[in-house]
């Protein structure tokens, strides 16, 4: 089948099939290689993963995240097919943005579901003269905390670590902050170096 060329050439699972510029549904390369059909007709997934031509990348990477889908079509008002976009293309998008290509320490902090604000988050870094520039929100399931990576833009995280304990926030990791952990490791050593007398 040319299908699965085409699939093998552009390193993609799954193909969306169209009729008349509407789309009509997908199609999977392992059902292509292990089918004994001379067309695709019979192979075709009608059930398939769209956004509109005016979605966020978020709606996309939540429709990622929620199927098994490889790539996801996109729509536009009058549902007729304008294109697709593929989970490395999603990928590298979000590696475009400021949050990923700026250099910075980021900081894992968790907190109780009911302390979380952003804003006060915010407040907290910007005192201590820092940005923060992006925040992904994650929920531990086992605890019902809430765990925050924040991405700033100072590589010296200490003051900021040290603001967030003092308002009940609890850092769990801190990376890119090399001082930082040097200066917890020399804290550390010289503690020991106090129980030892």
């Amino acid at each position: 089948m040319e299908c699965i060329k085409l699939m093998m050439d552009h390193l993609c699972f799954e193909l969306p099939v169209l009729r008349k510029d509407i789309l009509y549904g997908t199609i999977q390369l392992d059902e292509c290689i292990h089918s004994e059909e001379e067309t695709i007709e019979t192979l075709v997934d009608s059930g398939f993963a769209s956004v509109g031509g005016n979605s966020h990348l978020f709606d996309v990477l939540h429709i990622f995240n929620e199927s098994k889908a490889n790539v996801c079509c996109v729509l536009n008002d009058d549902l007729k097919w304008v294109g697709i976009i593929t989970k490395t293309a999603a990928i590298e998008a979000l590696g475009q943005s400021l949050t990923v290509n700026q250099g910075g320490a980021i900081l894992l902090v968790e907190m109780a579901s009911y302390q979380y604000s952003s804003s006060e988050l915010a407040r907290l870094i910007e005192g201590e003269g820092a940005q923060l520039l992006g925040m992904w929100l994650n929920n531990v399931a086992e605890s019902g905390r809430i765990q925050a990576s924040l991405k700033l833009n100072i590589k010296n995280a200490e003051r900021i670590i040290n603001s967030l304990h003092r308002h009940g926030y609890e850092t769990i990791a801190s990376f890119g902050d090399e001082d930082y952990q040097e200066n917890v490791e020399n804290r550390f050593q010289s503690l020991m170096k106090y129980i030892d007398l």
